[in-house]
């Protein structure tokens, strides 16, 4: 894909809102967008874009705070800008990784447009033709029971910092796919609309309701063997942002659009190992942001010679709660290498607490799965002795 390309996938159709509006007034905005695209909400305050407001946390804001005293402000996730003049595919895709949103801003003079990320996988496409959805999955499938509540749903979401789960039934097998977006609108939202008066509201939906009830079903699926691009195609024409990845109906590993940029990026940098810091609403300084790559290259290093040519992504999430003056942090690590995918997560009071619990984590998987490769290069020299005889 070269600059020219795209250019031409730049575009306008994006909403513009102050920061110091109420998020009511983003109400009529939602209603109006076309559903069969993906709309931007650019915000800006004095005249500069400061950041995007995505769906997820509007719908969250409006649950939670009251939308008609609520500033557009308290909701602004802050993002990255594209000038049109540096414009290529890594910054590109860099940028849908680093803001977690399903669109960039492009800055072209004094005026804004933006990428969208379905219109960006269309054009990568034909470089993921030859490539298998093994190479780019998750395998670390995280499911919920049809039977559990969705509060428990919201539990294990939290704990593994994720936003979704695989529901599956008595017999592990994948039966639907539940979003804390879902959540959110079948359940909380029409609780808090039936309190402020609206008939439409449901009462007797609480967090004790079954995933089975709210989750999204039938689930698209597809092989570990089959084709990245397929993948691609599938996730543009349904407009969902994962497939499940099966095997005879068992959840074998999941594939989210991020998995597809980050395999991307790593292909794309040519160095024995790569590593890459995203934050949610945390700002590292330059120590903080310091300390973390020398302890993350340190573990690279050491382990370097087993993974091959690796990447490790780092998600770095502040929580409301506090100790002793020190943030909740919860640490989600990918770790892509020619030995396989592994992801863990971990929690602890601080940056770098919780970045320590999460690399010990994935240590010993590392050493879990090190161990298991010379237990199978054992057996086979055992087996390859005994038949000399």
């Amino acid at each position: 894909m070269d600059v020219e390309e795209l250019k031409e996938l730049i575009r306008e159709d994006y909403e513009l809102i102050d920061a110091n509006e109420t998020i009511s007034k983003l109400f009529p905005i939602l209603e109006k967008l076309d559903r069969d695209k993906a709309n931007a909400i650019l915000v800006e305050e004095d005249g500069k874009i400061i950041g995007v407001v995505r769906e997820k946390d509007l719908i969250r804001g409006s649950v939670l705070k009251n939308p008609h005293e609520t500033r557009v402000k308290s909701l602004v996730v802050k993002t990255g800008k594209l000038d049109i003049s540096e414009l290529d595919p890594f910054k590109v895709a860099r940028r849908f990784v680093e803001d977690s949103t399903p669109f960039v801003i492009v800055q072209t003079g004094k005026k804004f447009g933006v990428i969208y990320v379905n219109d960006f996988l269309r054009k990568l496409k034909l470089e993921f033709e030859n490539v298998k959805v093994r190479e780019v999955m998750n395998p670390d499938v995280i499911t919920v029971r049809r039977f559990d509540t969705a509060a428990k749903a919201l539990s294990v979401m939290r704990s593994h910092g994720i936003d979704r789960v695989v529901v599956v039934d008595e017999n592990n097998k994948v039966i639907g796919i539940l979003t804390g977006k879902d959540v959110i609108d079948r359940v909380i939202s029409p609780r808090k609309r039936a309190r402020m008066g609206d008939s439409s509201g449901e009462k007797e939906k609480t967090l004790s309701i079954m995933v089975e009830s709210i989750m999204s079903s039938p689930v698209i699926s597809v092989g570990r063997n089959d084709s990245v691009a397929e993948v691609i195609d599938l996730m543009v024409e349904n407009r969902i942002s994962s497939v499940v990845v099966t095997r005879e109906g068992i959840p074998d590993g999941i594939v989210i659009k991020k998995d597809i940029l980050e395999y991307y990026l790593k292909k794309q940098e040519k160095k024995d190992f790569g590593v890459q810091i995203m934050t949610s609403d945390i700002t590292l300084d330059d120590f903080d942001r310091e300390a973390i790559m020398d302890d993350v290259e340190r573990f690279m290093k050491k382990f370097s010679e087993f993974l091959g040519e690796s990447y490790l992504f780092v998600y770095i999430k502040r929580h409301k709660e506090h100790f002793r003056n020190l943030p909740l942090i919860h640490v989600r690590l990918k770790l892509s290498s020619e030995k396989g995918n592994f992801m863990v997560s971990g929690e602890s009071w601080g940056v770098e607490y919780a970045l320590h619990v999460a690399l010990k984590k994935l240590e010993r998987e590392v050493l879990k799965e090190k161990e298991i490769l010379q237990d199978k290069r054992m057996v086979k020299r055992f087996y390859e002795e005994v038949f000399e005889y």
